[in-house]
């Protein structure tokens, strides 16, 4: 839900495909570019429209993600669609799997991950079908086993060449690992919850005057937890609908040059408060941003934005959380073989955080969350790809003096043996330091993966 969540993405389902945004508070930055079991980028059906042909990069695209087509997967065709299988196994070695200061507890764990995807190929529209799992096996403490799973539908319609709808509806069962703020410190496993999405747009593109209209509805449904020593705990105040609408029109004021204007509302509805006098989590919000998007020619892309944020509570008690808004998406490709990335953004994030001071116990429904990344890809040979990056979270309490900062840094390396089969490891440090009100427990820790993966 928040950075237990973004911790997730790091150490546990990134083969969800877990695109953290949007929704309840949730809009949050991939900072962690090579997870602990990365998605091989989606295979493109060879003529698809937009695929880079020859190599070159594309708007926004990293050296990493340029077609290959001698090692890239073909798939299989039925008519107009392609399907592209894969399977994954990782084996992963954590030193400190509860996220703690002393005492320290490493495991070994497997992770298998079959996926597929399903491309349509037609002259007009488009239709695309997704799914799959990553099931985690720990050597020890067996109670942090866990089993995920995706699906995804999504689509295009279009009206005519300047015009079209879009469309998307995503259900994942996934979990936050034990040690992450959201999860209760006697709990014996992760916190399990599922997740419904929709989203419906509309674009106006190609033309100078443009814009982007969307709107999503969302679902997130949390299960009890087993605590030590017996029983379970319910984490139903976790339960909620949120709803968002979205317009950003646009004015190209020359070709590769556009500035814009987004406009965003939310609602945030909590089933129920977590009780002991502690009000619910439902709220209204909205964001107001001025940005630009420069495209020098696959060379340089950069998408970058300014505004005001604010997330209005409905208990008094908890006030408005609200501030500078910012973000950017820049990729500049150094060289045809070398990629760096940076990308930063802000978001408001919900969490129930009973804080005691003195005698008195107040609480925090959230804080506002900052987060950074750095990544750097470069292509040694054409099937062997480097990769590096830094990252860094810093999450700002409203109501208690608590500020919470996550480091991260990390580096990869993927040999794409053959057409069907690649090879993989990485290495991740983390790092969390808290001070003030019920101060988080600080961690530091290592995490080192090697993987094989089949695709079709």
């Amino acid at each position: 839900m928040r950075w237990g969540k973004q911790l997730l993405v790091v150490t546990s389902t990134a083969a969800l495909g877990l695109a953290l945004a949007s929704g309840s508070a949730r809009a949050q930055l991939d900072v962690f570019t090579d997870p602990l079991v990365p998605v091989p980028p989606l295979p493109q059906a060879p003529s698809v429209p937009g695929t880079p042909q020859g190599g070159f990069l594309a708007q926004g695209m990293s050296v990493t993600a340029r077609t290959r087509p001698e090692v890239d997967p073909v798939g299989v065709r039925f008519g107009d669609f392609f399907f592209f299988p894969r399977a994954e196994l990782d084996e992963a070695w954590n030193d400190n799997i509860f996220a703690t200061n002393t005492n320290t507890k490493s495991a070994f764990i497997t992770v298998l991950a079959p996926s597929f995807d399903i491309r349509s190929n037609l002259p007009q529209n488009a239709i695309n079908l997704s799914a799959g799992g990553s099931f985690f096996r720990y050597d020890s403490h067996t109670s942090l086993n866990s089993d995920n799973g995706y699906g995804d539908l999504n689509g295009r319609l279009d009206v005519d060449n300047t015009h079209f709808f879009t469309g998307d509806l995503r259900a994942e069962r996934s979990h936050i690992d034990v040690g992450a703020p959201q999860v209760p410190g006697n709990a014996e496993t992760p916190l399990f919850f599922n997740d419904y999405n929709a989203t419906v747009g509309f674009s106006q593109y190609r033309l100078r005057i443009g814009y982007d209209l969307t709107a999503t509805a969302r679902r997130e449904e949390y299960e009890a937890v087993p605590v030590v020593g017996g029983g379970f705990l319910p984490e139903s105040q976790l339960n909620n609908w949120t709803y968002e609408g979205a317009v950003r029109p646009y004015y190209e004021f020359m070709p590769g040059y556009q500035a814009y204007f987004r406009g965003a509302v939310n609602k945030r509805d909590f089933d129920h408060a977590q009780g002991n006098g502690v009000p619910s989590l439902t709220s209204t919000g909205y964001r107001i941003n001025v940005g630009s998007r420069i495209d020098l020619t696959g060379i340089t892309y950069i998408d970058a934005y300014v505004g005001y944020i604010a997330q209005n509570y409905e208990a008094s008690s908890f006030g408005t959380i609200s501030g500078l808004d910012f973000g950017a998406n820049v990729v500049w490709n150094a060289t045809q073989l070398t990629s760096v990335s940076f990308k930063t953004a802000r978001t408001v994030a919900d969490v129930n955080t009973a804080v005691l001071t003195g005698t008195a116990a107040t609480s925090s429904p959230g804080y506002l969350e900052t987060t950074a990344a750095i990544n750097v890809d470069h292509e040694l040979l054409r099937n062997l790809l480097l990769n590096g990056n830094i990252g860094y979270v810093n999450d700002d309490y409203q109501n208690i003096t608590r500020t919470d900062n996550y480091y991260s840094a990390g580096a990869g390396v993927k040999y794409l043996l053959i057409r069907n089969l690649y090879l993989g490891g990485t290495y991740t440090w983390q790092r969390l330091r808290s001070n003030g009100q019920s101060e988080a427990t600080p961690f530091d820790r290592n995490i080192i993966m090697l993987r094989i993966s089949t695709q079709l």
